[in-house]
């Protein structure tokens, strides 16, 4: 699931992105492209539930990590496979086992619970990185941060009901790749000391491969064409909602263009009401919109927070 995504991913993916105009810029092409790519990563999830059925999740892992691949294989060839040189190959294969378990831990979650609760439930990602951030690396939270955190971990809880409703294994599983994602965020903003973003995505796309190779084998069932088309289609559809993101992003900030992550879910529910008779309730809605608000919140302090020290502001450090 690759929606969750800091600086360093952004960097990444603008080394293989074409350059930008910067006449064309303007915050309404960003909001638009934002909306096209969380549409394309919410219309991938409708199709590795619908090939999920007969096809292992490990296996719909490999064939999304060999499509990331090769979404940077052109590129790779024309730098001659320099950006793949690092002192860190270690810390590169830690990173990619977090994030290869983060995406088949998702796909497992959307074979066990309502596409539309697994979408809202996904949305508090970035509360954990900014938690772990805060737990490992000693960045400054104060009374706003923890209080926009704790709204959105009641959002989270508004969809769960823990009590009220049955507790599906596939939470369990989102739960999982939320904290697996949130590992991998981790080590990319460590690695981004040392390596060049786009080595940093380029290893971990390279990397994945094997390792849901590994796990795919065990399980592997031979798709048929409309089954191999539909994983195929997965491929594209990520590759392309990186590379709109990637675009967005290069036109606007991520707080102002975080709430349009809302999308996701209505998306999700249309997805689901279609094709799977599947119909998000109220409690959805409502934790879906509590999270998206909460991370935005977030995204815009830190927005402010890196402008000052752009800025090179020397006063009381900004309350986060």
């Amino acid at each position: 699931m690759a929606t969750l995504m800091d600086s360093s991913d952004k960097n990444t993916l603008s080394a293989v992105a074409p350059t930008v105009n910067v006449k064309s810029r303007g915050f309404v092409g960003a909001a638009l492209l934002m909306v096209l790519s969380v549409t394309f990563f919410t219309v991938s999830h409708g199709f590795v539930r619908g090939v999920g059925a007969e096809i292992h999740p490990f296996e719909i892992a490999f064939s999304t990590s060999l499509f990331s691949f090769l979404f940077y294989l052109p590129w790779l060839m024309r730098a001659r496979f320099r950006p793949l040189r690092t002192e860190r190959i270690g810390v590169h294969w830690v990173r990619a086992f977090f994030n290869a378990s983060a995406v088949c831990g998702w796909y497992f979650a959307l074979m066990l619970m309502p596409l539309p609760d697994a979408v809202a439930l996904a949305l508090t990602g970035p509360l954990l990185v900014t938690f772990g951030a805060i737990l490992l690396f000693g960045e400054p939270a104060r009374l706003r941060r923890w209080v926009a955190m704790g709204t959105g971990i009641a959002g989270a809880f508004l969809i769960i009901r823990p009590g009220f409703q049955a507790f599906s294994a596939g939470y369990w599983f989102v739960i999982f790749c939320l904290a697996c994602t949130a590992g991998s965020r981790l080590i990319t903003k460590q690695l981004t000391f040392s390596e060049a973003p786009a080595a940093i995505g380029a290893w971990m796309a390279l990397l994945q491969v094997p390792i849901t190779f590994a796990l795919a084998i065990f399980f592997w069932t031979w798709p048929n064409v409309k089954q191999l088309v539909m994983m195929v289609t997965v491929g594209l559809l990520v590759g392309a909602a990186h590379y709109t993101l990637t675009l967005a992003y290069d036109r606007a900030e991520v707080g102002a263009l975080e709430p349009f992550n809302f999308v996701r879910l209505v998306i999700a529910a249309l997805i689901g009401y279609v094709f799977f008779a599947e119909t998000p309730d109220a409690w959805t809605w409502a934790g879906g919109a509590i999270i998206v608000a909460s991370t935005s919140y977030i995204a815009h302090r830190e927005t402010v927070r890196r402008s000052d020290r752009t800025l090179g502001s020397k006063g009381t450090p900004t309350e986060e």
